[in-house]
């Protein structure tokens, strides 16, 4: 298996490609070995996730990948996402909240495997929250998979064959670009 930092690069590509992002960001270089995440971490920290430390009024970033998750293609690509939509939308200028990020998240983990001819839909099929989590936790991660599950099977109605790619790609796109709120309605 390929080193961490390339896989992380080769999601970056991937969803960098998917939803035509110009972005001067290697997501591979923001990869933070074990020993540093847990140095830098306060406890009780999810396992996995953005590192964000504050030093005089600037965040410093970076992505840990628990080694026990690190095997695992749709935790790396979920991360990556994180990472490259935090840069994504601070490049503009915009906040972002956790929420977002989990809901953007689910729906690139759709998009990649989509694109790639896989079912994009079955990461929402026997889904399981953590048990450790704490309530705030579950309610932001079951509020982002309702509304990520939602939009993708509009996708999935939408765009049900091959030949409908370029339709698919130009909705993700405007999608992956949307504010929360329109990423939060029934609609969206």
């Amino acid at each position: 298996m390929r080193p961490l930092r390339e896989r992380v690069a080769a999601a970056q590509r991937s969803l960098a490609a998917i939803y035509r992002l110009e972005l001067d960001l290697d997501a591979g270089a923001f990869v933070v070995d074990p020993e540093r995440a847990k140095a830098l971490l306060p406890p009780g920290s999810p396992r996995t996730g953005l590192v964000v430390v504050e030093e005089a009024g600037d965040a410093r970033v970076g992505l840990y990948i628990d080694p026990a998750d690190a095997d695992d293609p749709g935790t790396v690509l979920e991360e990556t996402s994180h990472l490259v939509y935090l840069a994504w939308q601070c490049a503009r200028g915009r906040g972002v909240s956790l929420l977002e990020l989990e809901i953007q998240a689910e729906v690139d983990r759709y998009a990649v495997a989509r694109l790639a001819g896989d079912d994009g839909l079955a990461h929402f099929r026997g889904f399981r929250f953590d048990e450790a989590l704490g309530v705030q936790a579950r309610h932001r991660y079951q509020t982002a998979h309702v509304a990520a599950r939602r939009t993708c099977w509009d996708f999935e109605r939408r765009f049900p064959g091959r030949e409908d790619t370029p339709g698919l790609l130009a909705d993700l796109r405007r999608y992956y670009r949307a504010t929360p709120q329109a990423k939060l309605r029934p609609e969206a």
